[in-house]
């Protein structure tokens, strides 16, 4: 008989079952190789996903930031393979993690429900919430904003069992084109430097920060900033905004990620300057 396409690959013998298997077909399916045994009561096709595969072989579920990335959100670099076993798993049946895999834990009652081999995205990013710095949540959760399928609403409902100052992260939240702009945002503004998001000046169109009157910084993300064409832009940009007077930082990847220090200083060595607050020449 045909193997019926599950999720991912893996799925409970129950889910077979409703596909029309019944066991002994099951069973004949795993004799004749085409469906592989994992571990009790649990089955994977020849198309399983590697992944959800290991993390079902630990008696866990796929869960936090690496279900986040696979639905098209922001991660921060190290986000490794994150898994979470279910809150009724007994610790005798699970068997040891292995170095590069994390073992991840909502906040609040988890539900009953076998929600499958791969947490929902609400069950994900309460996990995150755990796992991640404020910084790097800040910036996933202001990737679940840009990408429209969640309200501020829909994230209020879902960080409600999280700590008073993880839901207070809600309001740092703000419009971001990248990961690493949300980091720069909020490490500015956790300095009490004030920072204007996405603001539209004439003839350059929206920048990502303004710091100021006249400061902007430009974060380079990997995904939106390579290739000559990007170059290109880029720099036409900079040249206009430095002929319109404004002071400009751009910022790549690597340098928010791994050289903040030094990018920081180099920000405030121009705010008590002032220039930053000196009217640029508009038209």
């Amino acid at each position: 008989m045909t193997v019926p396409r599950v999720p991912y690959g893996v799925a409970r013998a129950r889910t077979f079952h409703t596909h029309g298997v019944t066991r002994g077909q099951l069973r004949r399916l795993v004799e004749q190789g085409a469906v592989r045994h994992l571990r009790h009561g649990w089955y994977q096709t020849d198309d399983a996903d590697p992944d959800v595969v290991r993390a079902i072989r630990l008696g866990a579920r796929l869960s936090c930031l690496t279900v986040l990335g696979r639905s098209g959100l922001w991660l921060p670099p190290w986000a490794g393979l994150h898994i979470r076993f279910p809150e009724r798993s007994r610790r005798g049946n699970r068997r040891p993690v292995p170095a590069g895999m994390h073992t991840c834990t909502p906040y609040g009652p988890q539900s009953l429900k076998d929600f499958g081999a791969v947490d929902p995205i609400s069950l994900a990013l309460s996990a995150a919430a755990r796992c991640t710095t404020a910084e790097y949540f800040v910036a996933i959760l202001d990737s679940a904003l840009r990408s429209g399928q969640w309200s501020l609403d829909d994230l209020t409902h879902v960080l409600q069992h999280c700590p008073g100052h993880l839901r207070q992260l809600l309001t740092r939240t703000g419009r971001a084109d990248s990961g690493t702009e949300s980091l720069v945002r909020f490490r500015l503004e956790s300095c009490n430097i004030a920072v204007t998001p996405q603001v539209e000046i004439p003839s350059v169109g929206r920048v990502d920060l303004l710091v100021g009157r006249r400061l902007v910084i430009e974060v380079d993300s990997v995904a939106h900033h390579t290739g000559l064409e990007a170059y290109t832009r880029d720099r036409e940009r900079d040249r206009t905004l430095a002929a319109l007077g404004y002071e400009r930082i751009r910022l790549t990847w690597q340098q928010v990620i791994h050289d903040w220090d030094r990018v920081f200083a180099d920000i405030v060595a121009i705010i008590p300057r002032g220039d930053h607050l000196r009217t640029p020449r508009l038209h």
